[in-house]
């Protein structure tokens, strides 16, 4: 490959998953709650909706690589896509109540994409260049956060216009695919494993066999994150709606915490360079932990509630960051994808568990039992 090929390529592949991040997961975190609120829905069926999503995407995480063996990365994703488009275009056309089933196959298609676009775009990355790349990467995608509620805030979520509106900008991010060089996937792993050694850590021994065996120490880290985002994402509608804010006051909220995902993940990837990755854990979840204080005080007061979303913004998506970070650290192991595969995966299923769990609390005991 050309290196002016090689550079379209990397070029045209970011431009899939910024258009396809803002329609897969920018609008399907926030449109489906939202307009579920407005429809009279229970914080159970919220939950449950939400998970979906998740889980629907963890299924896509595990299959795609088996899919990129057998039809290639262009088409793996382009199969992602259109399902997914689909999915939105046909919700407003069928009772809320079964949104479950399309919005777990939006994130179905999210999975697929995500693992067959990523590896052809790190792929072509050339070595000496890689982590900017994956920087400028990960900031483009950070965008979808920020523009997805702007797109609620301007043309609202009860009508189907915003749910056509998440079918065509993920159907738009298809173009770009075709400017991309073909790739061969046969080489990717056959297998996923999720029960990968943690780095050397002075944990207590008891705690330090418990948790290895379910998942590393960076998957932990992100999957928290995990647990904290998909919560927040799923259950802010229904807490602004108890306290007396419009959908639009919602959507500001989640562009503010979008806004606070995409500017914090410098400075905290700067402080676990410096710092180290526990370090740096531990003050984001201080930082978290007293945002959630100050929104349980001061909770029904707008300012305050868009300062506790940026802090918790930063802190979800710096957690994620953080713990691919420790899972890269032994980078000459020859498990190195499978531990940051292994990251993904813990996060995903947290982030499906965290709604589920939000939706039965919040339904028996109220929507203030959000933030505690």
């Amino acid at each position: 490959i050309s290196t002016k090929h090689r550079n379209t390529s990397i070029v045209a592949l970011n431009a899939v998953s910024t258009f396809s991040q803002i329609g897969q997961y920018g609008l399907g975190t926030t449109l489906l709650p939202i307009a579920m609120v407005a429809k009279g829905a229970s914080p159970e069926q919220i939950g449950m909706t939400s998970s979906a999503f998740w889980l629907g995407m963890l299924i896509g995480l595990l299959i795609a690589g088996q899919l990129t063996r057998s039809m290639g990365y262009r088409i793996t994703v382009i199969a992602g896509l259109v399902v997914s488009a689909l999915s939105f275009a046909l919700m407003p056309l069928i009772d809320w109540q079964w949104w479950l089933i399309p919005a777990a196959i939006i994130g179905f298609g999210l999975g697929l994409r995500w693992i067959a676009n990523e590896t052809w775009l790190y792929k072509l990355a050339p070595a000496h260049a890689r982590g900017r790349i994956i920087g400028i990467h990960e900031t483009l995608i950070s965008i979808a956060a920020i523009l997805a509620p702007l797109i609620l805030v301007g043309v609202g979520a009860v009508k189907p216009t915003a749910f056509l509106v998440a079918a065509a900008t993920i159907m738009f991010a298809i173009l770009p695919l075709f400017i991309a060089a073909t790739l061969p996937a046969s080489e990717l792993p056959n297998t996923v494993k999720l029960n990968i050694a943690l780095p050397r850590f002075q944990f207590g021994k008891n705690m330090k066999q418990a948790i290895t065996f379910l998942m590393g120490f960076g998957a932990l880290i992100a999957g928290l994150g995990g647990w904290m985002e998909g919560s927040i994402l799923a259950f802010l509608p229904v807490y602004c709606a108890d306290i007396g804010l419009a959908s639009g006051d919602v959507a500001w909220l989640l562009t503010i915490l979008g806004v606070g995902a995409m500017t914090c993940q410098f400075a905290i990837g700067w402080l676990a360079d410096n710092k180290g990755v526990l370090w740096t854990a531990k003050l984001c979840t201080l930082a978290a932990f007293l945002a959630i204080i100050t929104s349980i005080i001061f909770g029904k007061d707008f300012l305050s509630l868009a300062v506790t979303m940026f802090i918790l913004g930063g802190v979800g998506g710096g957690l994620l960051t953080l713990g691919i970070f420790w899972a890269t650290l032994d980078d000459a192991s020859d498990s190195l994808s499978n531990r940051v595969r292994q990251v993904s995966i813990i996060y995903t299923i947290l982030s499906a568990t965290g709604p589920f769990v939000a939706g039965f609390v919040v339904g028996h005991t109220g929507s203030a039992s959000l933030f505690w």
